[in-house]
Formats: structure tokens, C-alpha cells, sequence
């Protein structure tokens, strides 16, 4: 089974493995969570000597047959004469505590190297194994062993119990749908996946059970998808335990819920008078649920177990009778249960009607029974075509892109109707739209015109949607052109149409650079005035507006419409984009946090989240995981699939290459960003070229840096950009020479034009051209502010940046010689030994040099290596040795 989203629980086992201490372990879970494969990946992970055991249920009844195992596969000379003396005891005269006495003293007896230690299933070992281990577990220290055991309850009287537990819960939705796709399988549907997932409840090996089984029967999406999904026998043993202990009422109600996603308690009550005691043993139990007067079976394997025991004859007999009973309480249950009894022909196309009912009402899992039930008994009619082309437009708009592209699929396998092809092909661009998919506007055009005149209003919807999305790109012919194309439907077209093409025009305006239109408004309600939102938002965005943007996203993810749940995802990326375009590095990075709380890999706006991953991990100095993303957005991103994305990496990755010092590294990602951005006309989208500036100025490349930063100032001609002022200012300053770079640089920062980051970035390097004049108290001033500025932007990269300057030679005054042994330090290093020698603490140390105390510590323990100490102590005699000097320590100002 493919370990999938288990990555949290590896990096505490590695973390208990690679520690100082011998410990213990126990990994507990359910049935089926998964924890043989997360214990078997400890012989791939880890370095140490591995000892895997799998606990035998049939050695259970054999004392100590467990921990004799275990001492054979240690094969340890030690502990092999502990289990001699075990197979020798023909008695039983060894009693447990002598054991574990033998046992703990052998361990420590050994002589070989740490050994890491893996009991599968210790539960299901025998008593008195059982107790010897747990006892050990408990006294590890100083036995150079490391133990982990996995059961699936942690009981009260266990041996085990009151041991360091890692507990398994169940896979998130997206991680056990990932784990089903890397499954080997010739045929199979990303929504066979999903039914499994939803069913499953984050058990892997009911998830892979169920997949199994269903894919015996459902190939490439062609056939409707069973009702209950097929159980796959691993859990029938416990579901015959708890369906056996019921009483023959509540096993009559049990079967008669079992035939439905939900079932309405007075129609029940109309084929079992006594129905409420059984509904309350059910509930009692845990078997059942109910929401107002429905009642279900909650859990999927319970259901489909419940469904496969009962014979054919009696299923139908059931369905016939609930029928009956529904019918004047409950019309959709009525034609559900009708449809396994009755051939009528206008049953699927009823069923395909209350689904729409249904996913309006937000019930899609319900709703996606009797569309299933509908393809079952009549999947090839050209009604169905339509009615599917309904039901995939609603579950789109509410966010289900897996079920609205299978049942889009499936009515274009049947329809030949030009009006519905339109709608349908419009709809799969549209879901590739959403989830950030590549589509070029050819393919658009090409639809609208050979099919736009069987649905004018629809073709005029998609061009105006189509005109967004291509907006977002940065692609804005693309998007004018769809807009052109659009004005030969205005006649047929919505005023909501309408309305999404005025708001694409101001998005395509403000992307240009334009502001004029920011002051226009529209009174608008439903799914209109949340696209109209939506677009004034990220225009004042591109604006520089953050404010106001930032509370018109709020306010759009703040709605409980369900039909703006596209609107509000996107709006939520829109926020993201907002927070790091006005320098608010904190705000973004909670911000990018709530969005992996989501459905990461399988819904929105695809590339652009993996960028917001690279720039996460990059603005909180994790360089190492920056790498790990950029690797896997470049799968999403190439330049002639998505530029804007491709650009936007290149520049993040050059700006924070920049800022480590990897100046090669650096120019090469800006310039193929700075490339690929001449296409966007406003150079304010990308933002690189000022960091290319700045690259090439400390490259020593300063006609190519005068080039680039012409280039940048002809493309800022008309445009009015806080940020773009800033950023050329700074330019300005760092290719200047002598005083002059030093009044621009003044100038730059009364300005006041920028955000509080692009102060802080001009602060730093002013600090560094005040150094190179040897101002050196100044640069250290200006360094200070800019870490204030940045500290208050949340921007740890920057902060450990500016942490590390403070600290460097470059930074410091010169200082007087002391002791010889002194001179193998360097400046900043001396300034810290003379601070420990006057008895100064870490805390103190950092407080004084505004550093954290880590950094102090990373920097003596170099001090320590160097010169050779091991102690306080010997630096501070060292420090304070014949011909140190007493000179005043340099005081930092307070800012």
C-alpha cells in the first residue's frame, strides 16, 4: 500500500530515532489505518539496524513464543543465549519478572550498535511476551535500543499502556485519493476514486478493498457506479460481529436503510409499527444517523454489507414495500425505490430531476446515487444527455469539478445536439479554467463560432469567462479578443453575462496599468455581484489599493451562497496574491496556511498554489523545502503552457537567490524572468527587473545593470506605482557613485512611497553603501530600522539576512588586539568572546546586538571550536588575557 499523507507521523518516528534517547514507541490505530506500512518504512528511512517483527495470532496460546521470535531475528550473541535458555525451560519454572530482569540485562550487556526495533500487531502477541516487552520498554536507557510497537487499542491494562503513543487517525479526502490514482490499475476514473474516498473515511484498506472490488465492474467511466459500493471482505468479519448482537426488529430496520443514502422515519414507521425501539438500539449503537426525520447508515461498509447479506428476492421485496410506504411521504424515495421494482420509462429522467433538487440543496453525495441509479437503468437517451448537462453545470458551480466532468463526459458520449455540445464543451474549458489547466483561446474561438449560434446566451457567458481567465494570465490580446468576439451576442446576452464582461474589461485596464475605471460600481445580486467582487478586488490589486482589495475579498469569502463557492476559492488566491504584492509577508503566509488546510492538489488554480508554496517556504528561510516545491511547480508551469506562472517562479526563486548571496543563481532565474515579462507590458506584474538591478550592480556588471534599469523606466512611463517609484528609486541609488548614491538613497526613503518591506529592502542597502564610506555607526542605524521593518512585515528570511550582517565583520568598528590566541578570530567573533568575558548571558549577548539567541549560540560554538575551549570559563580566561585591551564595548543605539 503506497504511504501517502503520512508525512507527519514519519517525521516522529524519524525524530524518535535520531535522538539522544533510548525510548519506546507505541503507533496505535484502528484496523486498516495503515500502521504495518508506516512501520515498514522505518527499514527505507532509517540508517540503524532494523528488526522487524509481525505478531502471529496462532502463537498467541504459546508463552513467551513472541519475545523468543524476536530474540531470533536479533540474532544478538547476548540475547541468543537468552532464547537458548527460554527453548531449554521445559518447566516453566522462568516466571515473567525473570525473565524481563534476563532480558534488560542482556540488552545492556551488548556490544553492538543501535538497534531499532519494529513489533507489528503486539497485541496479538502472547500474555507473557507481551508482559517481558512492555516492562523493557519502559527501561530502555542505556541499552542503545530503540522500540516502537503498533496495536490498535490502547487499553488501560495493557502492558503497553501509558507508553509515549503516536495515534493514527484517518487519511484526508485528497491523500486517500492520491493514494487510490498511484494504485496499478489498467482501467479506472478519478470519480470511481472519489465515491471510494467518500466512503472509505480515511481507512486505507477499506479505501483499497472497495477500489478493488469496484473496479471489477466499472471500466473507463463507461458504466454507472454500483449502489452501496461493493464491500470488499476485510471488514466483513467485524461488520457480521456488530449487525449479529442486534435484535431481529432493529436488523429489519437496518436492511430496509441499507437499500438507501436515506430514509424518511415515517414511511419506516408505516412497515414496522415498533420501528422506534429499533431506531434507538440503532442509534445507541452508533450504526445509524439521523438529521431531522431521515435516517442513514453513516458508515458505507456497514451499508454495503448489510446490502450484499440480503437475497435478491428479499431486496426487491423490501424496495417494493418501501415504495408503497412512500408514497405520500416521500416523493424521491418513492421513484428510487420504484426503479428497482418497475420498468417505467420516465423514471431515470425523475431521478436525473430530484438529483438536480438534491445538489441544489447542497446534498451531493445523495444526489450522486440517483444520478448513478438513472445511467444504470437508462444511460444512452438523448433526455439524459440534457438532464446531465444540467446536473454537471450545478455541481460545477457548487465546486465538484470530479463529478461535473464525469457526468459531462458522459453526456457528450451521447448527445448530438449542437446547443448541448456548446454547453458541454464550454463547461470542461471552464473547469480547466478553475483549476488553472492550460486552454488556448483558439479552442474558444473555435467552439463560439462553429457552434455559438445554437446558444448565443451561453456562448456570450463563456467569452466573457474565458476573457477573465485569460486576464489572470497576463494575456491580454487573448482576453480583448474573447471580449470582441463577445459583443456579436451581446443581443441574447444576460445582464449577469454582462455584468462579467464589463468587470473583465476593468481587470484588462488595470493590468495595463490603467486606474480609471476603479471608481465605476455595479448593483448586481447573486453569482453576478460575486464575480463583480471578485474582479473590483483584484483590480484594486493591480492598483495597489491592497486595502481595499483585502476587505473586498473578505467580504466575498465571508458569503454563505452556495452557488459562489468558485468565486469565493479564487477569491481566496486572490487574497494571497493581495498580501504578498502589498509586502504584508506575515498575512500571506497565514493566509497560503488556510489554503492547505483545503483540498490541495485536487480543485483550484493548480500552478498557483504550488508558487505560493515555493514563496512560503522561501520568505520563512526554508530553502531546502523551496527547492522541493519549485520542482513540483515546474511540472505545472512551462513557459509556453503557463508564462505568467513560469515568470513569477523564475522571479521568486532570483529575488531570494539574491538575498543568500547566490548571485549566479540569481541572475539567471531573473533574467529569464525579466525575459519572459517584456510580453507583459507593465512591469509592476512580475516585479523583477529593479532585482535584476540589483544583481548585476553587485556583480560588477554595471553597463548591463544601466541597460536594465533603462529598460525598466521607458516601460514605467504613465504609470503611477507607489511600488514601481520605490523600486526604480532604489535602482537609481545603487548604480550611482560617490555622495550621489548617498542622497539618492536619502531621497528614495523620505519619499514614503513603497511599502513597509520595499523601505525595509532600500534601508538595507543603504546600510551597505554607508559601510563602504565608512560610516559605520550609521550603517549599523540603518540596519537596525530596516529589521525592525522587516520584523513587522513577518519576513524571517529577510530578518536572518539582516541578522547575519549585524553580526558580520563587515559591520563592526575595527577592534584592538588582545590575547594572541585572539587573533584566529575574526572581528564580530572577538566582539562576542569580550562580551561572554565580561560575564555577559546569551539572552543579553542578543538583546545587545538585536540577534536571536540562537544565532549567539551558533556563533560561540564556532568561537569554542576555534579556539579550542570547551567552556565559558576558558574563553573568558582566553578573552581577558595579558594585552587585552579595555577598550569601551560599542553600544548599539536604541531605536
Amino acid at each position: 500500500m503506497p504511504l501517502i499523507g503520512r508525512s507527519k507521523e514519519l517525521d516522529r518516528i524519524l525524530s524518535v530515532i535520531r535522538g539522544p534517547k533510548d525510548t519506546a514507541l507505541a503507533v496505535i490505530g484502528r484496523k486498516g489505518t495503515g500502521k504495518t506500512a508506516l512501520l515498514s518504512a522505518i527499514r527505507m528511512l532509517s540508517d540503524y539496524r532494523t528488526v522487524f517483527l509481525s505478531a502471529t495470532a496462532a502463537e498467541s496460546d504459546w508463552p513467551l513464543s513472541g519475545l523468543t521470535a524476536l530474540l531470533n531475528d536479533m540474532d544478538d550473541p547476548v540475547l541468543n543465549r537468552i532464547a537458548d535458555e527460554l527453548l531449554h525451560d521445559n518447566t516453566g519454572a522462568m516466571s515473567v519478572p525473570a525473565v524481563s530482569s534476563m532480558l534488560l540485562n542482556g540488552l545492556h550487556q551488548r556490544s553492538s550498535s543501535r538497534t531499532v526495533v519494529v513489533l507489528d500487531d503486539v497485541d496479538q502477541l502472547d500474555p507473557s511476551s507481551q508482559a517481558v516487552i512492555g516492562f523493557v520498554a519502559r527501561r530502555l536507557v542505556g541499552t542503545d535500543t530503540v522500540l516502537f510497537v503498533s496495536m490498535r487499542e490502547d487499553l488501560p491494562e495493557s502492558p503497553f499502556s501509558g507508553l509515549a503513543a503516536l495515534r493514527l487517525g484517518p487519511l484526508g479526502y485528497s491523500d486517500t485519493v492520491r493514494m487510490l490514482e498511484s494504485l496499478p490499475a489498467k482501467r479506472t476514473t478519478t470519480a470511481a476514486a472519489h465515491a471510494v474516498a467518500a466512503a472509505a473515511g480515511g481507512n486505507p484498506l477499506a479505501a483499497v478493498d472497495l477500489y478493488t472490488r469496484l473496479l471489477e465492474r466499472h471500466t473507463a467511466g463507461k458504466y454507472a457506479l454500483p449502489v452501496p459500493l461493493p464491500s470488499g471482505g476485510s471488514f466483513d468479519a467485524e461488520c457480521a460481529s456488530v449487525v449479529g448482537g442486534l435484535t431481529p426488529g432493529a436488523r429489519n430496520v437496518l436492511d430496509l436503510l441499507a437499500l438507501s443514502f436515506r430514509s424518511d422515519i415515517s414511511t419506516i414507521e408505516k412497515i414496522d409499527r415498533d420501528v422506534w425501539t429499533s431506531v434507538d438500539e440503532l442509534l445507541a449503537a452508533g450504526l445509524v444517523k439521523r438529521t431531522g426525520p431521515h435516517l442513514g447508515i453513516g458508515d458505507q461498509l456497514l451499508r454495503g454489507y448489510v446490502f450484499a447479506a440480503m437475497t435478491p428476492a428479499v431486496r426487491t421485496a423490501n424496495h417494493r414495500a418501501l415504495a408503497e410506504a412512500a408514497s405520500d411521504t416521500d416523493p424521491y424515495a418513492r421513484r428510487w425505490h420504484m426503479s428497482f421494482t418497475a420498468l417505467e420509462r420516465q423514471t431515470p429522467f425523475q431521478l436525473l430531476r430530484h438529483a438536480v433538487d438534491l445538489v441544489r440543496n447542497g446534498e451531493v453525495s445523495f444526489a450522486v446515487e440517483y444520478i448513478e441509479r438513472a445511467l444504470t437503468i437508462n444511460p444512452w437517451e438523448a433526455e439524459t444527455a440534457a438532464r446531465l448537462t444540467s446536473v454537471a453545470e450545478m455541481l460545477f458551480n457548487r465546486g465538484e469539478f470530479v463529478y461535473a466532468r464525469r457526468y459531462l463526459e458522459w453526456a457528450q458520449r451521447v448527445t448530438r445536439n449542437p446547443a448541448l455540445i456548446l454547453r458541454l464543451t464550454g463547461l470542461s474549458f471552464e473547469i480547466q479554467f478553475a483549476q488553472g489547466a492550460a486552454v488556448r483561446s483558439s479552442m474558444v474561438l473555435r467552439l463560439v463560432k462553429e457552434f455559438g449560434q445554437h446558444d448565443p446566451a451561453y456562448a456570450a457567458s463563456l467569452l466573457s469567462i474565458g476573457a477573465l481567465y485569460y486576464a489572470e494570465r497576463w494575456e491580454l490580446e487573448e482576453a480583448s479578443e474573447l471580449l470582441r468576439h463577445g459583443k456579436e451576442f451581446r443581443g441574447s446576452a444576460s445582464a449577469h453575462c454582462l455584468g462579467i464582461a464589463e468587470r473583465a474589461e476593468l481587470l484588462i485596464e488595470s493590468i495595463g496599468g490603467g486606474t480609471a475605471g476603479l471608481g465605476r460600481r455595479q448593483e448586481q445580486t447573486g453569482a453576478a455581484r460575486a464575480a463583480g467582487l471578485l474582479m473590483h478586488g483584484r483590480a484594486l490589486t493591480y492598483a495597489e489599493h491592497y486595502e481595499g482589495a483585502h476587505e473586498t475579498f473578505a467580504l466575498l469569502r465571508s458569503s454563505d451562497e452556495p452557488g459562489h463557492v468558485n468565486w469565493q476559492e479564487t477569491a481566496a488566491f486572490m487574497a494571497v496574491d493581495n498580501a504578498i504584492r502589498a509586502g504584508n509577508v506575515r498575512a500571506a503566509v497565514r493566509l497560503i496556511d488556510e489554503l492547505e488546510l483545503s483540498e490541495p492538489e485536487l480543485k483550484y488554480h493548480r500552478g498557483t498554489r504550488h508558487l505560493f508554496r515555493v514563496w512560503r517556504a522561501h520568505s520563512l528561510g526554508d530553502d531546502a523545502q523551496a527547492r522541493t516545491y519549485a520542482a513540483e511547480a515546474l511540472r505545472y508551469a512551462g513557459a509556453d503552457s503557463h508564462p505568467a506562472i513560469t515568470a513569477q517562479l523564475a522571479a521568486c526563486q532570483g529575488q531570494f537567490a539574491l538575498l543568500r548571496g547566490d548571485l549566479a543563481e540569481s541572475v539567471a532565474q531573473l533574467s529569464r524572468a525579466a525575459e519572459i515579462g517584456m510580453r507583459f507590458g507593465n512591469p509592476t506584474l512580475l516585479r523583477c527587473e529593479a532585482d535584476l538591478v540589483e544583481v548585476l550592480v553587485r556583480l560588477g556588471r554595471h553597463q548591463e545593470a544601466t541597460q536594465a534599469l533603462l529598460r525598466l523606466e521607458s516601460r514605467s512611463v504613465g504609470l503611477r506605482s507607489p511600488w514601481l517609484m520605490m523600486a526604480v528609486a532604489r535602482s537609481r541609488a545603487l548604480l550611482a557613485d560617490g555622495e550621489q548614491s548617498l542622497q539618492l538613497f536619502s531621497q528614495a526613503l523620505d519619499s514614503r512611497n513603497g511599502h513597509t518591506l520595499e523601505r525595509a529592502r532600500t534601508l538595507a542597502c543603504y546600510a551597505e553603501r554607508l559601510h563602504a564610506f565608512g560610516r559605520l555607526r550609521d550603517a549599523r542605524d540603518a540596519l537596525l530600522r530596516a529589521k525592525v521593518m522587516f520584523d513587522e512585515a513577518g519576513a524571517d528570511a529577510w530578518t536572518q539576512h539582516v541578522d547575519a550582517l549585524l553580526l558580520d565583520e563587515r559591520m563592526e568598528p575595527a577592534r584592538p588586539q588582545g590575547n594572541p590566541a585572539m587573533l584566529l578570530l575574526a572581528d564580530h567573533e572577538r566582539s562576542l568572546a569580550k562580551m561572554v568575558a565580561r560575564g555577559m548571558r546569551n539572552k543579553e549577548i542578543a538583546a545587545t546586538l538585536y540577534v536571536s539567541v540562537r544565532t549567539v549560540e551558533v556563533r560561540l560554538t564556532a568561537i569554542y571550536r576555534k579556539l579550542g575551549v570547551e567552556s565559558r570559563a576558558q574563553l573568558t580566561a582566553l578573552a581577558a588575557g595579558k594585552g587585552s585591551a579595555a577598550a569601551e564595548p560599542y553600544v548599539l543605539p536604541i531605536l
